[in-house]
């Protein structure tokens, strides 16, 4: 499957990555990566079976949507505007 380099790098350079699928729109799906401290990025693919197979491709947890997860609470609490060093976008 044709991935972005930075958003296989990013599923494979950083710990504790979990991917959220979530339907935008009526033909994509975004495939979100969270990795352990919040940080994130995403890559939109044009069906869920295809956001699961980039997830499976690259080795990392798939979630259909955020409930039942802590990857929202990773996101929310790394706060990037406001605390110098982090990174506020993997990109």
């Amino acid at each position: 499957m044709a991935l972005p380099t930075d958003f296989r790098r990013f599923a494979t350079s950083r710990e504790g990555v979990e991917a959220v699928i979530q339907r935008v729109g009526a033909g994509t799906f975004d495939v979100i990566l969270v990795d352990a401290e919040g940080n994130w990025t995403r890559a939109v693919v044009p069906s869920e079976d295809e956001a699961r197979a980039a997830c499976a491709e690259l080795g990392v947890r798939a979630n259909l949507g955020w409930e039942g997860t802590d990857l929202g609470q990773r996101v929310n609490e790394l706060d990037a505007w406001s605390t110098p060093g982090v990174t506020r976008r993997a990109l």
